[in-house]
């Protein structure tokens, strides 16, 4: 019969497969390959991620083969009525680009996701002696923005488009709060403390089976049990890099800042309107003094999903059965060590947007007061 430690440590793999709603906000503000690393370090949510995948991909055929797999098991993977689900419900729900079908609007509160068309405008104000009132296509080709990852080129066709796409789709509220993402320095230090404690989570049950001599139990360990764990955690580590690869692919970000001998100031304008059947009130949206930073985020066509996790995390399970419980206490520790440093990076989604409360059909004239 196993102890209640030996118990504790059978279970305790198991937490790390839940964990839905920081998993899901998590990913929504996945920018690059730091957060796609940083993920898999410490995993949380693994089912979340591998079905967040599925959903986003663009596989139909997939969604629809594993749905039938695991009908049984729908309250767990909640994946089977998911086969014929409406792409922008997961755009929604798990990704941060807005489009012809989902919109952000503030509510007097928070930023909420909505189904349907807005009554939303992004301008760029011109502070100079006459000021003026532009949109993205017109500031950009005015040369009063630059796009700091220089994805777009003046001049060009295919730029042009870009740009006339980028300006029809409804502003982006969340990714203009100041501090929604952290630098890039800060992201790239807490993926190498996660790839740090990951390793150690690895190495020290390869020490204890094979230096130390752990048994399991009465027992001594299986000579088989800690390549089982280490290639069932590698397999885990890499399935969720590609997972989150694939959910952050599916959008495309491009950031536009001021160039340097100008001055803007960014502003979006929400009138009174009603979407998914809920009422929004007008108010002016504005960047926080001193930032003049213009994000952006739309659907991309990325169609690719990738679902070694799930495999790994069985083998992976059955080697750390067989390996002292302390193998299962340190990695439950690294999950939450890195939960926690998840959360950190993303602390700036619990402020608010700079906003003014405008009178119901007088934003216009607001606007030109405020100019």
């Amino acid at each position: 019969m196993n102890s209640p430690t030996n118990l504790f440590s059978d279970f305790a793999p198991l937490l790390t497969l839940f964990g839905e709603q920081v998993t899901h906000q998590f990913l929504s503000m996945s920018m690059g390959w730091a957060d796609n690393i940083l993920l898999a370090m410490g995993p949380l949510g693994i089912i979340t991620t591998v079905v967040s995948a599925i959903r986003v991909g663009g596989v139909r055929g997939l969604k629809a083969i594993v749905g039938k797999f695991v009908t049984t098991f729908q309250a767990i993977f909640g994946l089977a009525h998911r086969a014929r689900e409406i792409r922008f419900s997961a755009e929604a729900e798990l990704l941060s680009s807005t489009s012809a079908d989902v919109c952000e609007l503030w509510s007097g509160q928070e930023v909420v996701r909505q189904y349907g068309t807005p009554d939303t405008k992004e301008m760029i104000i011109v502070l100079e002696k006459t000021p003026r009132v532009l949109g993205l296509v017109d500031a950009f080709s005015g040369k009063y923005l630059r796009e700091a990852s220089n994805k777009i080129v003046n001049d060009s066709k295919a730029s042009s488009r870009i740009l006339n796409e980028l300006a029809k789709g409804a502003p982006n509220f969340t990714l203009n709060i100041r501090g929604s993402t952290v630098s890039r320095s800060e992201l790239w230090f807490w993926t190498a403390v996660g790839i740090v404690c990951q390793t150690v989570a690895l190495v020290i049950p390869a020490l204890g089976t094979y230096y130390w001599d752990w048994p399991k139990g009465d027992f001594p360990v299986p000579s088989y049990e800690y390549p089982c764990f280490l290639i069932g955690s590698t397999f885990i580590i890499i399935g969720l890099i590609f997972c989150s690869r694939v959910i952050e692919a599916t959008t495309a970000e491009h950031d536009f800042v001021q160039r340097k001998s100008k001055k803007i100031q960014v502003l979006r304008l929400q009138r009174t309107c009603t979407v998914s059947d809920q009422h929004f009130e007008s108010y002016a949206i504005l960047n926080a003094p001193g930032d003049v930073r213009l994000r952006t985020s739309r659907p991309n066509n990325y169609t690719v999903s990738f679902m070694a996790t799930i495999a790994g995390f069985i083998c992976q399970f059955v080697g750390l059965r067989a390996l002292h419980w302390f193998a299962t206490i340190i990695l439950l520790g690294v999950t939450l060590i890195m939960t926690g440093a998840r959360a950190w990076v993303h602390r700036g989604l619990v402020s608010d947007p700079l906003c003014l409360h405008l009178p119901e059909g007088r934003e216009i004239p607001w606007l030109a007061l405020f100019i």
